[in-house]
């Protein structure tokens, strides 16, 4: 007869590892690698659709061509990716040995911010935790992993030259304006 141990988290049965279900767990590379597996399928279907479906190329207007069948392709895509954003963050809150409840924080703005930036670099729980065994990362998530964390260094730093420039463009354009008055 075994004597419960509640210093210990409970022995649970293996269960078949399948990403984009919420059991289980996800460490940080693998996250991020489904995150950008599920983000570049998610943008490529929402291109076709606005391509298939709406074409805005002969309107100076960006939207103007977009019709009702790509706005609904949208909207599914979107509530799609969603769903996803949620089945991932509810796993890498198992690997941290937290609720999965703690994904409702990302709808709190502000709040999400912080969230998700501890759900990305926190550490998860190293051996068995009480969602399971930690699941080993495949070699191709590490790499995906290590791709998105350098794509959004890159974005970052895009951002901000983007706004440098911008933000001296906007003192030359006032005295631009200010020499034509003259």
């Amino acid at each position: 007869m075994t004597t419960y141990d509640p210093s210990q988290p409970p022995v649970m049965a293996p269960v078949a590892d399948h990403p984009l279900s919420p059991r289980g767990r996800l460490a940080r590379l693998a996250y991020l690698a489904w995150y950008l597996v599920i983000s570049l399928i998610i943008a490529i279907v929402a291109i076709l659709g606005i391509a298939i479906f709406g074409n805005s190329a002969s309107s100076t207007d960006p939207y103007a061509g977009i019709g009702t069948a790509s706005i609904l392709v949208m909207v599914v895509v979107y509530i799609i990716f969603f769903y996803y954003a949620f089945v991932l963050t509810i796993r890498r809150l198992h690997d941290l040995n937290q609720s999965g409840w703690l994904s409702l924080l990302m709808l709190v703005p502000l709040v999400n911010v912080i969230f998700i930036l501890y759900v990305t670099f926190a550490p998860g729980t190293r051996g068995s935790n009480n969602f399971g065994p930690p699941r080993p990362n495949k070699g191709w998530e590490s790499i995906l992993g290590v791709i998105y964390i350098i794509l959004a260094v890159l974005g970052i730093v895009g951002l901000i030259v983007m706004m440098t420039m911008l933000g001296g463009m906007s003192g030359d354009m006032s005295n631009l304006a200010n020499m034509t008055k003259y």
